[in-house]
């Protein structure tokens, strides 16, 4: 097992998300290539870009919670309802999904459509020495704001830290500004984030993604990243080494 050079100069933010996760999943994913299954979350993730998506779309008056119930009733209908839990858990999340996008969505006033709607942009680092690629899901720009949405099924602290800390220095060196605010609604619990970035920020930033890198490149670092919560729900839980390789991390990754 062994993360390449090139890997930790060439990354994207599902890289570092699933690092946050689990430094195992993202090795197992992302460098050993293992296929994984889709779970459930995934599954509400893709609904809910694929509704922003499409709403925003939308000429401005087009844009109503009418719409909203037609576009998840459209993309929902697609799901298995084999992948959740119960068929009690499939409906209780298309409805959460639902009355949370109509109540986040019909509140957006701006005529104008986004500048940017789940584009990818790649930018160098240079104080990291990375390549490192973004998707900004909506991205609102005018003479006088810059404001960056995004829509989650849900995030923990350390996720929201990490999509802050990240548009701000991508913001900043793709578009040599920092957003006016950066906005993550969190599905599951109706829960709107709001931030206001600051100049000091972009330093705290660099900071951050440089703590991140070192991590990444520490190997002997994983058994203490890495917690149990997730191992009951990770696909790769019955070829996972993490037990045999405590202690001597550093004979599989470097």
């Amino acid at each position: 097992m062994k993360l390449h050079q090139h890997f930790l100069r060439s990354m994207t933010d599902e890289n570092i998300k699933a690092f946050i996760v689990c430094p195992y999943k993202l090795y197992y994913e992302f460098i050993d290539k293992k296929k994984s299954p889709v779970d459930w979350k995934q599954i509400v993730q893709q609904v809910i870009n694929k509704v922003v998506y499409s709403y925003y779309q939308l000429p401005f008056e087009q844009r109503n919670a009418t719409k909203i119930l037609s576009l998840v009733e459209q993309f929902w209908s697609k799901v298995p309802i084999q992948k959740f839990e119960s068929r009690i858990q499939f409906y209780t999340i298309a409805a959460k999904m639902t009355d949370d996008l109509i109540r986040y969505l019909t509140t957006e006033t701006n005529p104008t459509p986004p500048l940017f709607l789940f584009e990818k942009f790649k930018a160098n680092i240079e104080e990291l020495d990375v390549d490192l690629s973004l998707t900004f899901d909506v991205a609102e720009w005018s003479e006088s704001s810059f404001v960056v949405k995004k829509y989650l099924v849900e995030a923990k602290p350390d996720m929201l830290m990490l999509y802050f800390y990240l548009t701000i220095v991508f913001s900043k060196k793709v578009f040599k500004k920092i957003p006016e605010k950066i906005e993550v609604i969190t599905i599951l619990d109706g829960t709107k984030h709001t931030y206001t970035p600051t100049p000091e920020n972009m330093e705290e930033g660099i900071n951050y993604l440089k703590l991140i890198k070192h991590l990444l490149g520490d190997s002997s670092s994983f058994n203490e990243l890495f917690t149990e919560e997730q191992c009951a729900v990770c696909p790769f839980e019955q070829v996972c080494e993490r037990g045999a390789r405590k202690g001597t991390e550093n004979n599989y990754l470097s």
